[in-house]
């Protein structure tokens, strides 16, 4: 391959993370902390610049705090915001006010997840036992019975490297090539329905600005969402005849918000986006060595910010057992492969459960009712 650098690397690891989100970031804090060798293989160069996940809850923040990071990233965090169901004319007819379920955390805290991903990466640069190669990706995996082999290229320069690790977390996202270089199925549904997702920075902020609001109007209904650091989402859902394209643009987005009663001058656009709903499982969690995670086992409706969640669990319930199964002499083959087994029976069942209650629960807010829990 003409100006590509091929180069042998004797690196060896006990667990490399392909991904660089939520939950690979998550994955790389709760490994480093418990000492192993890890690897992390992440395409782009730096944190994507526009929130995502706008959501978690306390499960989620005592994983981080597990790790180290959960003071740190809650000054960040908007926590105990009421939730207003609201008719067409912005009247309440249904006030929401979190109750602590006893975890020591706000049960529902709202995101800036740029800000978030930063604390997170700050965290695993603690460790000197992770290594995170930025602008990398993983062209192909060759496992046999003591680890896999990854072949990894840097886009910055289509160097190659070789490296060897005895476990893989692919935490690669939706469209995940780790999951198709595996041949590994992608079971589910997409919805007919689509929504325009709008992330804003206030200029000026307006009353009640930090409320969450789900705004019950028939004729066009709306999550009304903040976001902290001094942001602001709204979801529209595409109605019947509507012009996808038109409805991304400034002036759509400023009609769509003046109906609130907010101005041009009071917000800044920074991303619109159509959205489409997918409910979808990978066929296997785990293929040998490799162990799907987040949105590469399972993807769901982005709805209070269960997607990220249930990938950041997933880390936490395979970190774990990683480390286990490499105790003390590492224990037995045969154990360590009954508690890696069990992982990916549990993961997979809870994650049905999970994606198929989200997914319901959006399909019924799209029609003005209530989305669940």
């Amino acid at each position: 391959m003409s100006g590509v650098s091929v180069r042998g690397d004797d690196s060896t690891y006990d667990v490399a993370v392909i991904g660089y989100g939520p939950t690979g970031v998550t994955a790389a804090n709760l490994l480093g902390a418990r000492g192993l060798r890890v690897v992390v293989l992440e395409r782009d160069a730096e944190v994507f610049s526009r929130a995502r996940a706008i959501s978690t809850d306390e499960e989620v923040v005592r994983i981080w705090q597990r790790a180290g990071l959960a003071e740190r990233l809650k000054p960040d965090m908007l926590a105990e915001r009421p939730l207003d169901f609201v008719d067409a004319r912005g009247r309440a007819f249904v006030s929401v006010h979190p109750t602590s379920r006893g975890h020591g955390h706000p049960p529902q805290m709202f995101i800036y997840q740029p800000a978030l991903e930063k604390v997170l990466r700050e965290g695993a640069d603690r460790y000197p036992n992770v290594e995170v190669l930025l602008r990398h990706e993983c062209l192909r995996l060759r496992q046999d019975a003591d680890g896999v082999e990854l072949t990894v290229v840097g886009t910055a320069d289509d160097s190659v490297r070789h490296l060897r690790a005895s476990y893989v977390i692919a935490a690669d996202g939706g469209s995940s090539l780790t999951r198709a270089q595996l041949n590994v199925g992608y079971e589910g549904r997409t919805y007919d329905d689509r929504w325009v997702v709008i992330d804003t920075k206030m200029l000026r902020p307006w009353p009640d600005h930090d409320r969450l609001r789900f705004r019950c109007d028939p004729a066009r209904p709306a999550v009304d969402c903040p976001t902290p650091l001094g942001h602001h989402r709204w979801e529209f859902p595409i109605l019947p005849g509507d012009d996808e394209t038109y409805l991304t643009t400034d002036d759509a987005i400023y009609a769509l918000v003046a109906r609130y009663g907010i101005g041009r001058d009071q917000i800044e656009i920074l991303r619109a986006t159509v959205y489409s709903h997918h409910v979808r499982f990978a066929a296997r969690f785990r293929v040998g060595r490799v162990f799907l995670a987040g949105d590469a086992a399972h993807a769901m409706p982005p709805w209070i910010g269960q997607g990220m969640a249930a990938g950041v669990r997933d880390a936490a319930n395979l970190c774990w057992k990683l480390e286990a199964g490499r105790g003390p002499a590492r224990r037995t083959a045969a154990g360590g492969a009954r508690l890696l087994r069990g992982r990916a029976q549990a993961a997979r069942q809870g994650g049905h459960q999970t994606c198929r209650a989200r997914g319901a629960g959006h399909h019924r807010a799209a029609r003005g009712g209530h989305p669940g829990p």
